[in-house]
């Protein structure tokens, strides 16, 4: 069955729409328009495949386009998915491109950004709160 749905890929990496992705108001462009090839858009799919078990779904953008999207059996594109805690990974990405940018240390304190929400004596552990929640060799 995972042939079957990777051929609906690599029909969106050849340029051609599927019907369901129309719906969701992301335009759609085919890969090389987007200055990424095809035949390595391929490969990543392939290497997903291989490499990880249970996949259900991928969807690739650049460029503000989908440049290629498809999914694994039993998962389609009309049907819904709960995905738990996805939220800790944008927050953790977008914590990421603040530091990077120099915004933010993992060692600034917490009450830092939040001055106005800071309660008139804040206790020793919300002073001691930093933004990192944990590091490789302890807190």
């Amino acid at each position: 069955m995972k042939y079957l749905d990777r051929i609906c890929l690599v029909l969106v990496l050849t340029g051609t729409v599927i019907v369901a992705g129309a719906a969701s108001g992301l335009p759609r462009s085919a890969p090389e328009t987007q200055g990424v090839s095809s035949a390595a858009m391929l490969e990543f799919v392939n290497a997903l495949d291989r490499q990880i078990d249970g996949m259900h779904s991928v969807m690739v953008a650049r460029h503000g386009r989908v440049i290629a999207e498809g999914w694994w059996a039993p998962y389609d594109a009309d049907h819904n998915h709960v995905l738990y805690s996805l939220s800790k990974s944008f927050t953790s990405t977008a914590v990421g491109f603040a530091v990077a940018d120099g915004r933010l240390s993992l060692d600034d304190p917490v009450l830092k950004f939040f001055p106005e929400d800071a309660p008139a004596n804040p206790g020793e552990n919300l002073k001691a709160m930093r933004a990192y929640c944990c590091r490789p060799n302890g807190w």
